[in-house]
């Protein structure tokens, strides 16, 4: 009985033993300051920047964080961030994420688009479209082909060819948007020079009306631009048929002046100038002399629009086709 009364004091002295000890552990450690924990700098944003949104230097600010915080794995390089643009809203004080930032150069057809410009695409085909052989960053010219309107043997508006853009930016040639990203299926390319592929252009948003009502009215072709010819931008008129078929003619009219001069005393001493001329097409059933007759008043005088044209058969005029018609004083 009194061995186990002496264990049990034993016992008790050593429980108390270490009680004490960890109160007394306890106290120095209320008694001593904390550790200092290390900081590092993290950025944040220093205003809510919505998508899209070129990021510049007054959008950042610089943080001090604890090295054992989860902000500690946003970015602390201000070079990462700066000229980037946001995938997503960034709100104020949140940090960046490389994840929530793009590149210039990345496949983002929205970032590709200069001010005031517009993203477009056009159906073009090998014989529309240079051969495919357009690349991301070429750029074109535009022309558009726009047939004759007629109301009933009336020639309402000749055929005629514009360029009605000139050094527009090629964006993408499908989903292509980068240059170095051709592909080497032979196949494919050969089927895209026989069937349409799409182009889409960098367009004015000023001049986006025009292309999409030149494409509806007309056909359009695309002429590639050279390198070093960026800025080069000429002025173009247009040209109708008539105007084709003058400068044909005029070509092709190989009469000495002294037979022009037996049938055309009436006829200004410059005939070779296509200003002393009207253009005139011919309609079905017309003849030299009906000609004559409407515009001379006098079918005998057929024979001066004979010579102008450099027709060796009086009687084979074709329909359609764009002659001159002298103009008499």
């Amino acid at each position: 009985m009194k061995s186990t009364a002496q264990k049990l004091i034993v016992i008790s002295f050593v429980l108390a033993l270490f009680a004490a000890m960890a109160a007394f552990l306890f106290m120095q450690s209320l008694k001593s300051p904390k550790e200092i924990n290390k900081k590092i700098t993290v950025l944040v944003a220093a205003e809510t920047i919505p998508p899209r949104t070129l990021i510049d230097k007054k959008m950042i600010k610089e943080i001090q964080v604890s090295d054992d915080s989860i902000l500690v794995n946003y970015i602390d390089d201000a070079s990462k961030v700066v000229g980037k643009y946001t995938k997503e809203t960034v709100f104020k004080d949140e940090g960046f994420y490389a994840d929530k930032l793009l590149d210039k150069d990345s496949n983002e057809l929205s970032l590709k688009i200069d001010s005031n410009h517009r993203a477009i695409s056009i159906s073009v085909s090998g014989d529309t479209g240079v051969s495919d052989l357009l690349k991301p960053g070429d750029s074109v010219d535009i022309i558009t082909f726009i047939a004759e309107k007629r109301d009933g043997a009336k020639i309402v508006n000749p055929n005629m060819a514009k360029t009605i853009l000139q050094n527009i930016e090629i964006l993408a040639v499908d989903k292509q948007l980068n240059r170095e990203e051709k592909t080497n299926d032979k196949a494919l390319d050969k089927e895209k020079t026989l069937t349409n592929f799409l182009v889409t252009l960098s367009i004015p948003t000023s001049d986006i009306e025009k292309l999409v009502l030149g494409q509806s009215i007309g056909s359009i072709k695309l002429a590639l631009r050279p390198l070093k010819d960026d800025n080069n931008i000429s002025e173009t008129k247009g040209t109708t048929s008539e105007e084709l078929y003058l400068n044909v003619n005029s070509g092709n009219d190989n009469t000495t002046a002294s037979n022009k001069a037996n049938n055309s005393s009436n006829i200004t001493s410059e005939n070779n100038n296509n200003e002393n001329y009207k253009p005139y097409t011919v309609k079905s059933g017309d003849t030299l002399k009906s000609i004559s007759r409407e515009f001379y008043k006098d079918e005998h005088k057929y024979t001066i629009i004979k010579d102008a044209n450099n027709i060796q058969n009086e009687n084979l005029i074709v329909t359609g086709e764009v002659i001159k018609i002298p103009i008499l004083q």
